[in-house]
């Protein structure tokens, strides 16, 4: 079995009164958001202390808890060069099946797009991701990782943020410029602050995950949904395989069901052996309870704190939302903070991560409200009559059969509405393209700020000093240019100029037309001392 790393407490230089500089970014919380957007920051050259009250990754031993990591999600890994591992590691699907009352009831498959890098979803234990982080911010000279570092203390000031750090040898106090709070679903810096998250919905229908670890199974890589499962009571459960013959198996608990009396280890592996038969060993790995809650703070930066994953927001985790959403969190302020706090940037850029970030957040939600609907419509009549009758139609129906939603899986956020870094036609992901046998894809082409995506054979002359500007021409064979037409409706002739943020989501697709203005576009994130240059078009370059 899996043996989870223990990082060892070093002791701060602030406990023997060593002179204590403010620090540019504290990240508060060393699990799977907090690591990414250091390992973010301190690729982009801002020193970054991360706090963590453990000592080692995940919580409470083994817990599987975010294991389904979206496409949009390993792209955002790749970036940092942990991709690989993860899907090394993992186990890669795309079919999904759904059962009712035992019977098949229809199957999907998720994506078959081999023009893109990162093709499906991989599916491994969040400790493992946490691991591969950790690992790489250990080489990085700008990070510094403190284990068994609680923050007991807040206060949040105009020019910067106080910290009240307690560790095993004593307490100590820290200053920081910016302050992160990513420290989980009941967050310390959200009641250090006096902050409580809106309630849109709690239930008092709970699950139980049994992670086990299985000898000799022949079952397909594959996610399968039960409703109304006769091993589980007439419930639901659904089952994914993991890494290291781990398969993790949900189950919907009986209402009035006690989860104690459910976590006991002789029920547990009654349900189990209810599920899976009689002739197939296994082992208990991790199991946990869990219910429905659906909440998301009003604001996502107050001041100088800004707040990142559950500690933000909590999704049920109907179609794998919350990891993933807590991934693209990291991802869409790490740019932001950097230019911040590094480039001299005027900080209301960061009102645009609460904008653009609680709107996906609140996005995850309703799609999350759904999918538990579907699933469990106590209450609910019409609700209840309307799935029965999706359910009777969708083994000869394709249409009903698209309206069965277990939990619609995460996609990536499209930043509309009031965010001013995009504009009427922007906002969507950029999906890893891949432009040559060799493997060349299109995000390897893309700068560590902005890029002007030029597809044809030559780039627009610009001078800005946040943009790149790159031709994709040169970096595509045949199939390529096939692909970039399929995926992102690039015409044969080219002639397009696209810019594209820095967590790869796209700014404008109107770069190549004459009323097309840069400096205005680049504006929110243009120190007011640089004077940008203005790119020129394709026509005239």
């Amino acid at each position: 079995m899996h043996q989870l790393p223990r990082y060892p407490f070093r002791r701060p230089a602030e406990l023997d009164g060593a002179p204590s500089p403010r620090r540019p970014v504290v990240v508060v919380g060393g699990g799977l958001t907090g690591l990414t957007l250091a390992l973010d920051l301190v690729r982009r050259g801002v020193p970054v202390v991360v706090l963590d009250d453990d000592d080692t990754v995940g919580v409470r031993g083994l817990a599987s808890r975010g294991i389904v990591w979206a496409q949009r999600t390993l792209d955002i890994f790749e970036r940092l060069g942990v991709a690989p591992r993860i899907v090394a590691k993992g186990v890669r699907w795309n079919v999904g099946r759904v059962l009712c009352a035992d019977k098949p009831v229809t199957s999907f498959t998720l994506q078959d797009q081999p023009d893109l890098r990162h093709n499906g979803f991989a599916n491994l234990q969040q400790y493992y991701v946490e691991q591969y982080l950790v690992e790489a911010l250990q080489a990085e000279p700008l990070a510094d990782l403190r284990w068994r570092n609680e923050v007991i203390g807040l206060k949040a000031h105009d020019t910067h943020v106080d910290l009240q750090v307690r560790t095993p040898e004593g307490d100590y106090a820290l200053q920081a410029d910016w302050v992160i709070a990513c420290d989980g679903a009941f967050s310390p810096c959200c009641k250090l602050l006096g902050l409580a998250p809106q309630v849109y919905d709690r239930t008092e229908d709970h699950w139980i995950i049994i992670d086990v670890s299985l000898r000799d199974c022949t079952w397909p890589e594959e996610r399968w949904t039960w409703l109304d499962a006769s091993a589980n009571n007439g419930r639901a459960v659904w089952r994914h395989k993991m890494a290291d013959d781990t398969w993790r198996l949900d189950f919907q608990l009986s209402e009035g069901e006690d989860p104690r009396d459910a976590a006991t280890p002789e029920a547990m592996r009654r349900r189990v052996r209810a599920l899976i038969g009689g002739d197939i060993a296994f082992d208990v790995a991790w199991s946990g309870a869990w219910a429905y809650r659906h909440e998301c703070l009003e604001s996502m930066r107050h001041g100088r704190v800004l707040f990142a994953g559950d500690a933000a927001h909590l999704v049920a985790p109907f179609g794998a939302r919350g990891g993933n959403g807590g991934v693209q969190d990291a991802d869409n302020l790490g740019w932001k903070l950097a230019l911040v706090a590094a480039q001299g940037v005027d900080a209301d850029l960061l009102d645009s991560y609460s904008q653009e970030r609680r709107a996906a957040a609140l996005e995850n939600i309703r799609q999350a409200r759904r999918s538990s609907r579907f699933v469990y419509p106590r209450g609910l009549e019409s609700v209840q009559l309307w799935r029965d009758a999706i359910m009777a139609l969708a083994p000869s129906l394709p249409w009903a059969a698209r309206l069965i939603n277990t939990g619609r899986l995460s996609a990536p956020a499209v930043y509309r509405g009031d965010s001013p870094l995009v504009d009427s036609d922007g906002g969507a992901a950029l999906p890893d393209v891949v432009l040559h046998q060799d493997g060349a894809s299109l995000h390897r082409l893309l700068g560590p700020w902005f890029t002007l995506l030029c597809f044809s054979d030559r780039a627009v002359a610009c001078a800005h000093p946040l943009v790149k500007a790159v031709a994709v021409d040169p970096h595509c064979d045949a199939a390529g240019r096939a692909a970039l037409q399929r995926q992102l409706g690039v015409p044969p002739d080219g002639g397009q100029a696209w810019l594209i943020r820095p967590d790869q989501h796209i700014a404008s697709r109107h770069v190549h037309e004459p009323a097309f203005d840069l400096a205005r576009a680049l504006a929110p994130c243009t120190p007011s001392s640089t004077e940008p240059s203005h790119a020129q078009h394709p026509a005239t370059a």
